[in-house]
């Protein structure tokens, strides 16, 4: 049966306790625009749910690049005929998949709370891989400043995560035992909407890592892939690497395959099933390289999944660099003609399949606003060029 994609992308705020949907035409924008991020994932027989029409501007640019829009099925319509496959699995998702004539078989709402969890996460690393990274587990604001001023020595600081972190985004880095006015401010909202958090020890990390694996009835890893990520100092997303030519990964293949496969163990015994990315990072220690095979759990799809898809049905070649940018940090034309033209030899060639590539609307809506973040596919031989395509990129649009 064909499936019905839809990314809920406020599907990890949406699992803290005391959490409610943003009121306001713009906050409410900020997550449904992040819909078109899943634009590609869909087959042939599949659909995609988006929160209005594809700008015809957007179609033109996709036909010109030779590359076709998959069926989209504006909101509230669903395709009732199909499945509906979310991000990730919460009371909004529940309820939208009753519309549907066969409704998905999904794991347990409280199942699914708890395994998102970075205390079930810090648990389960310590169980599986004698980690000692998490230090502290914290509750309010007095208890983090309590347990900041006990806690050993930490040259390097600390990373504060939120129990439910948005991919990152809800994590602080601490350099210090008193924690700045900016890390009060975003402690405090994670703590009103009934959320915890975990103290972690700042590592310096040398590469950044993804698996990706559906865990089956069975409590069996299925599909498992590997793929560099690209994110902040403090963990939080950028983009992902794919690459054809994996040799830079390969020394740690054989040692995800094994954690992702013990991780899908527990979460079934726990009662989950679906969709799983395990983040990873390899990080020094003393001039020795050494990997931290579960770092973040979570228990739902991976972001770059749709340009993931994009990539592999472009022949899967060379390299893929899929990455976001915050609209105030680049400043892009008004049309994708002028954007083409601005980008020069490195805009996007269909017939080599390199080059630079705009894999959501540069706008949306009658208004024409610009969605809060951009994507980009960067499509090149190799990890190098990907890079110094994103390099020229942001020299060009950079304010």
């Amino acid at each position: 049966m064909p499936f019905e994609h839809h990314l809920n992308a406020d599907f990890d705020l949406s699992l803290r306790p005391r959490w409610r949907p943003p009121e306001g035409e713009t906050a409410r924008h900020r997550i449904t625009d992040l819909a078109w991020h899943a634009l590609f994932l869909a087959q042939p027989a599949d659909s995609v749910l988006v929160p209005e029409p594809a700008p015809e501007d957007f179609v033109d640019h996709l036909r010109r690049c030779d590359i076709q829009l998959p069926k989209l099925t504006v909101e509230p319509s669903c395709r009732s005929e199909q499945m509906l496959s979310p991000f990730g699995w919460n009371t909004a998702a529940v309820d939208r998949n009753h519309r549907y004539t066969a409704p998905f078989g999904h794991p347990p709402l409280d199942v699914v709370a708890l395994v998102n969890g970075r205390r079930f996460s810090a648990r389960l690393e310590r169980e599986l891989f004698d980690g000692d990274h998490i230090v502290a587990e914290v509750t309010g604001e007095t208890e983090l400043i309590e347990r900041l001023a006990h806690l050993p020595d930490e040259p390097k600081g600390w990373v504060l995560k939120a129990e439910h972190g948005n991919a990152g985004l809800g994590n602080r880095r601490l350099r210090g035992r008193e924690p700045e006015a900016g890390d009060l401010t975003a402690v405090r909202r994670l703590f009103a909407d009934g959320d915890t958090a975990v103290i972690e020890r700042w590592q310096q990390r040398l590469n950044d890592l993804c698996a990706t694996f559906v865990v089956d009835r069975a409590g069996g890893a299925t599909t498992i892939g590997l793929h560099e990520t690209v994110n902040t100092a403090n963990g939080a997303l950028i983009g992902s690497l794919f690459h054809e030519d994996q040799t830079r990964i390969a020394p740690w293949r054989a040692a995800m395959i094994r954690a992702a496969e013990a991780v899908a163990k527990k979460l079934s015994d726990m009662g989950y099933h679906g969709p799983v990315c395990l983040d990873a990072f390899i990080w020094d220690d003393a001039g020795k390289h050494r990997l931290r095979p579960l770092v973040d759990l979570n228990a739902r799809r991976e972001m770059s999944s749709g340009p993931s898809a994009l990539w592999r049905r472009l022949g899967g070649r060379g390299t893929a660099y899929w990455r976001f940018y915050t609209r105030r940090k680049i400043r892009l034309p008004d049309n994708y003609k002028d954007l083409e033209r601005a980008l020069g030899d490195d805009a996007y060639d269909p017939a080599r399949r390199r080059g630079v590539l705009m894999t959501a609307p540069l706008w949306l809506g009658r208004t024409r606003r610009r969605p809060a973040k951009a994507a980009l596919l960067f499509l090149a031989a190799d990890r190098d060029e990907a890079l110094a395509l994103d390099r020229r990129f942001r020299e060009r649009f950079e304010p």
